[in-house]
């Protein structure tokens, strides 16, 4: 059946069939991959091409933006689709990344206090536009670390007796223009819902604008990082969010073998929760025929003409992913004029009085169906180590060191 003739049912499911999930089995991750059916089939249905699909890592989880939500996307993932000029700019890409500075020691904290209220305060400029840090915005952070192990093979680049220190962030001061870029598309109206598209001159526009962002992106993030540090050693500058090719965008996860460094050299930080070390991965390139096979992905791959680019996928979590505190293990979709409605449900309602002690050491109530547009008011969590066992599990990447969290700077 020719795509344009699909009813919206039959266009879910075609674009089901085009999602591979390496994802956690828990809410955040099952909310993303039925909110991600719907962004991902009003592509498939503007391009009228099966060519499009969607890899989530294992970090798989909601997304805080609720524009990008709305709009049918998830997180913690690749999405591919043919390179013929037209653009989504729905999906937000927004260059944000994180930066690994060396230093051959730990500023006291008084100073470091002092740095960072001085930045905060000073007129420091990058190619003409002014620099607002954000040094603690969201999930942005500027934290230090001191290593609990270091492989010999990077000891020359990440010496076992530095000190260490990351600036995740992105690129605010542009981010109007980017976003900007939704208002500018033409609106097309899909079974699913509408959505924005570029193409032609003004989808070349788009991805030199993203280009653009992306460069200033990562020389603020160095800027930032030596301004509060003084001397210091950038070894490690990389993005987790963005246009990574004129038809690929990554959400939350780094490619492993990222082309701004020498093939295998780059090295990738994958921050959990403050009160978990970070660990550093050189890039291996994923998904292996044998990973595939274990995840069912072989048979449906091949018959989507996809196991090569499966192959190539080259995906690595920059973190462990919003986990949602809530016991809800159904999700039901109901579409109106206004966007999805997510009904979750099957938390069993208390029928003894010693269920509730269980439910007080749940931390959550049992009671009644939640129904949420977007889940940005959930309660929220950082998933922990579970992401780095799936990170080993999957092959996707080659653990060189792990640093432990001694500051956390959120101001």
């Amino acid at each position: 059946k020719k795509i344009s003739q699909m009813s919206k049912e039959e266009l879910l499911n075609f674009s089901e069939q085009r999602i591979f999930s390496l994802g956690l089995r828990d809410l955040a991750s099952a909310l993303s991959y039925e909110n991600m059916r719907y962004g991902l089939g009003k592509m498939i249905y503007v391009l009228d091409s099966g060519d499009v699909y969607c890899v989530f890592g294992p970090d798989a989880t909601i997304t805080r933006n609720i524009g990008r939500w709305m709009s049918g996307f998830g997180y913690g993932a690749v999405i591919k689709w043919p390179d013929n000029g037209i653009y989504f700019p729905e999906i937000r890409p927004n260059g944000c990344g994180m930066v690994i500075a060396r230093m051959d020691e730990m500023p006291p904290r008084e100073k470091i206090i002092e740095r960072v209220s001085e930045v905060e305060n000073s007129e420091l400029y990058l190619d003409g536009v002014k620099i607002e840090p954000d040094f603690g915005k969201g999930n942005h952070f500027f934290e230090f670390y001191k290593p609990l192990g270091v492989s010999p093979d990077i000891e020359e680049v990440m010496p076992s007796d530095s000190s260490y220190a990351i600036i995740h962030g992105s690129g605010p001061e542009k981010k109007g223009e980017i976003y900007g870029a939704i208002d500018r598309g033409e609106w097309i109206k899909t079974p699913l819902g509408e959505i924005s598209v570029l193409d032609g001159k003004d989808g070349r526009e788009y991805y030199k604008m993203y280009k653009e962002l992306d460069k200033f992106s990562k020389k603020r993030r160095e800027i930032l990082a030596k301004e509060v540090l003084g001397d210091c050693e950038i070894i490690s500058n990389l993005t987790h969010q963005g246009m990574f090719a004129r038809n690929e965008i990554r959400l939350g996860c780094h490619d492993s073998m990222d082309r701004s460094y020498p093939r295998g050299k780059a090295l990738f930080p994958v921050a959990l929760r403050w009160d978990h070390p970070v660990y550093i991965f050189r890039g291996k390139e994923n998904l292996s025929a044998d990973v595939m096979g274990r995840l069912g992905f072989d048979k449906r791959a091949e018959d989507l003409g996809l196991k090569d680019e499966l192959g190539e996928i080259n995906i690595l979590p920059h973190g462990g992913g919003y986990k949602i505190d809530l016991q809800y293990s159904n999700i039901e979709v109901i579409k109106t004029n206004i966007g999805n409605h997510f009904i979750l449900s099957g938390a069993k309602p208390i029928s003894k009085v010693e269920e509730i002690s269980e439910t007080a050491k749940r931390g959550v109530s049992s009671f009644g169906e939640m129904i949420i547009m977007n889940p940005r008011e959930l309660p929220f969590d950082y998933r922990g180590t579970s992401i780095i066992e799936k990170v080993m599990e999957y092959d996707l990447g080659l653990p060189v060191a792990k640093l432990q969290p001694l500051m956390t700077l959120k101001v």
